[in-house]
Formats: C-alpha cells, sequence, structure tokens
C-alpha cells in the first residue's frame, strides 16, 4: 500500500513527532511504502545559492531504526519572505507529478498549506485524504495576522477530507465545534514504543561517570525544545545557592536545543551553575539513558495559550520508563492522563518549582509513582494499538472511495 504524507516543517531536524512514529513503523512492513512531502523550515540547506534544488533522502530513521520513509522537499528560492510561497508553488507541480506516476491510495496531511494542496489534488484523482490534526495548527503561525487565514484553511481542510483524525479529546471537541460530522471524526491517542525504553547499561554507566551522578544525588530532567515559558532559568536561580552550597543534591539534565539554549547556557555559566549540564539536542535513540539518569521528569511548561491545550508526547515517554512526572495543571494534560496515574501535578509555575525540593530525598515514593504511570502506558498507549485502528480508517476509506 502506498502511503503519502504531507507536512510543512522539517522532518530531518524537527521530532520525532507523531508522524514520525506512524510512517517509520508503517514503513517496516513490506506491505506499505511511504513517501513523506517536508519543507525546510529550520533552513539547514544552506548552499549558497539563490535556488534550492529537490532533495530526496531515503530511508531516514527518527524513531525506528529500519525504517524505509522517503522524504521529498521540493525546490524553493532561497529569499526572505518568498521562501514559503515559492515552495508552496514547487509543491503543487511535484504533488501532481508524484500523484500521477505513483498514485498513492491514501493521502494523510499534517499541516496547513501543502495540506491544502494535497486535499485538492486528492480530489482531482479520488484519493481518500486524512487529516490528522495533531494541534492546533493556526495558532502555531509566527505571523499573527496570517493566523486568522491560517484557521480558515484549517476549517476547509475539516470540512472537506474524507476523515479527520486528532490525537486528544480537546481536539476532538474543536473538531466538532467546527461543524465536522461526528463520524468523520476518530480520536487516536499519541503512542509509545516499549521497545525504545530498554536501557544500554553501558552508555548508562559511562553517563554516570560523565556528568558525576552520585548514588545521593537527585536528578531531574527536562528534555525538548528550549522554550521560554519552560521555566528553565526560574528553576535554576531558585535552587543554585543551596546546591552550590552543599545543603542540596541536585543535578539538572537539560537534553534539547533550540529557543533559548544560547541565552540559557551562557547564564549558566555566568553564575557558575556547575550542577547544571545542558547536552544539546540528543538523537532519539540515545535519550533512553538520560532519562533513565533521572529521579524526577519535568513538563515545566508555564499556562499560555500555546501550551493550555497541549498533551506533549513526552509525557508518555517518560511515565512508558517508569519515571515520575512532574508537571504544571496544563488542563488537557490533567484531562488527558487525569489523577494518581504517574504525574504529580503543580498549580502553578512557583508551586511546582517548590515542588521540586519537596521530593528531593523521597526516591522510593517516585518510583511508586512512576509504576502507576507505566501501569497507564501499557494499558492505553502503545503504538501497535494505535496504529491498528488507522489502519482500519484507512481501509474503510479506501473501499468506500472506490
Amino acid at each position: 500500500m502506498k502511503l503519502l504524507g504531507l507536512q510543512e516543517t522539517d522532518w530531518l531536524t524537527r521530532g520525532p513527532h507523531t508522524q514520525h512514529h506512524i510512517f517509520e513503523r508503517l514503513s517496516t512492513n513490506d506491505n506499505f511504502q511511504i513517501t513523506v512531502f517536508d519543507y525546510d523550515i529550520d533552513k539547514i540547506l544552506r548552499l549558497g545559492s539563490l535556488i534550492i534544488k529537490k532533495q530526496i533522502y531515503k530511508n531516514i530513521h527518527k524513531a525506528v531504526m529500519d525504517s524505509k520513509v522517503t522524504i521529498i522537499r521540493p525546490a524553493h528560492i532561497q529569499v526572505p519572505f518568498l521562501r514559503r510561497f515559492s515552495s508552496l508553488i514547487t509543491t503543487f507541480f511535484e504533488l501532481l507529478k508524484y500523484i500521477r506516476k505513483n498514485r498513492p491510495e491514501t493521502i494523510i496531511g499534517f499541516s496547513i498549506t501543502n495540506g491544502l494542496i494535497g486535499l485538492i489534488l486528492a480530489k482531482i484523482f479520488r484519493i481518500p485524504y486524512i487529516f490528522y490534526y495533531i494541534d492546533l495548527l493556526h495558532t502555531l503561525v509566527p505571523i499573527s495576522y496570517a493566523q486568522y487565514f491560517a484557521k480558515l484553511i484549517s476549517r476547509f481542510l475539516f470540512k472537506n477530507s474524507d476523515h479527520v483524525v486528532v490525537v486528544t479529546d480537546f481536539l476532538n471537541r474543536y473538531v466538532l465545534s467546527e461543524g465536522v460530522a461526528p463520524k468523520k471524526v476518530t480520536t487516536l491517542l499519541n503512542g509509545i514504543s516499549l521497545e525504545n525504553t530498554i536501557v544500554n547499561p553501558e552508555r548508562l554507566s559511562t553517563l554516570r561517570s560523565e556528568l558525576d551522578v552520585k548514588k545521593n544525588d537527585f536528578v531531574i530532567l527536562y528534555m525538548g525544545y528550549l522554550y521560554d515559558f519552560a521555566g528553565l532559568k526560574q528553576i535554576i536561580d531558585h535552587y543554585n545557592s543551596d546546591v552550590k552550597s552543599g545543603n542540596l543534591n541536585l543535578k539538572f539534565l537539560i537534553v534539547g536545543d533550540g529557543g533559548i539554549y544560547k541565552d540559557l547556557l551562557n547564564y549558566i555559566k555566568e553564575i557558575d551553575a556547575a550542577w547544571v549540564f545542558m547536552t544539546g539536542k540528543v538523537p532519539f535513540f540515545e535519550v533512553t539513558e538520560y532519562i533513565e539518569l533521572s529521579d524526577l521528569c519535568l513538563m515545566s511548561f508555564a499556562l499560555n495559550n500555546v501550551t493550555k491545550d497541549i498533551t506533549p508526547v513526552k509525557i508518555m515517554e517518560y511515565m512508558a520508563m517508569k519515571k515520575p512526572v512532574l508537571s504544571n495543571s496544563l488542563p488537557n494534560v490533567v484531562k488527558e492522563i487525569g489523577e494518581n496515574n504517574g504525574v504529580i501535578f503543580a498549580r502553578n509555575q512557583n508551586d511546582l518549582i517548590k515542588k521540586i525540593g519537596e521530593l528531593v530525598g523521597k526516591k522510593d515514593k517516585l518510583t511508586s509513582i512512576g509504576l502507576q504511570g507505566f501501569n497507564l502506558i501499557k494499558k492505553q498507549y502503545v503504538w501497535p494499538i494505535i496504529l491498528n485502528r488507522l489502519k482500519e480508517i484507512i481501509l474503510k476509506l479506501i473501499r468506500e472511495k472506490r
């Protein structure tokens, strides 16, 4: 079965996100051929040329080692404000060419812009189109006045796609509020692969030695993109004097980059916070040992317009490794996970910071909380269950279209 995926971010540098897990897992099955169109949103192709030619990447893996996903990145003009517009023009013609030659059985869009192009071509060629809606996409548009138009396009995609898949109950309610028929909407929770939680003892031992983590140290972990609303600087400020004076055996691992990375790195050097370790971006298949090294994993996002409706998959990744999670009470996270399921909820950012100190030295209690989360993951969030439901949706749409 040939599946075509569409996204408007960089497959190689971003994630792994929902689409990486889905397409890469399906690609390991010889019955599936997966191709994804993406966009060089991070400007990694610095080729010193005005025109960036089409790029094709084969057997790309972000979440599954033996992935056979093919990435096609259409050409674009390397000029500010024209990059995205030019890429959409070339994407249209590249998609048209690809569909004529390969004719996928289903197109799955994770985006608004090239997703709209894909939907139009799907209608022309009578190919089932699934809008896989993983976030309030219009709110992620960096230009405020363009968010209104992005919302209109999303609404068009909702109503004209053959099916809409969402990843949370909140998004389900949002899509239904946009006038989509309930029978067209399915909630498939983000999944976890338990095989990715297997720890490499040698790598763990090396990491423990490199970071000088002692048995009585209490290790907290933040993993992912370094947003300014993640409260990392505030956590460091709050505990820096106690740790430096020897009153607190605390180490802070910050695994990730982007956003405030450089500013935070300079700040840590400035205040001599040697107990804080910033690793930069770590390959997905190497984060397991960092999580294993931690005693408490943080979901420290402050409540704002971006975070109030999200349920980051990294919470499930922590829980899958039997690690307790300390999180702000983001509405969708509270609703999705619930109480007494491996996540300790703080009232706000200040409360979360204080709870870190309260939990230091309570490793036995935290181990028990981590097991609660692991039991929830096994019951609801493993990928095989989710992929089987997605396959059922795809096959049903193909039969209906034929």
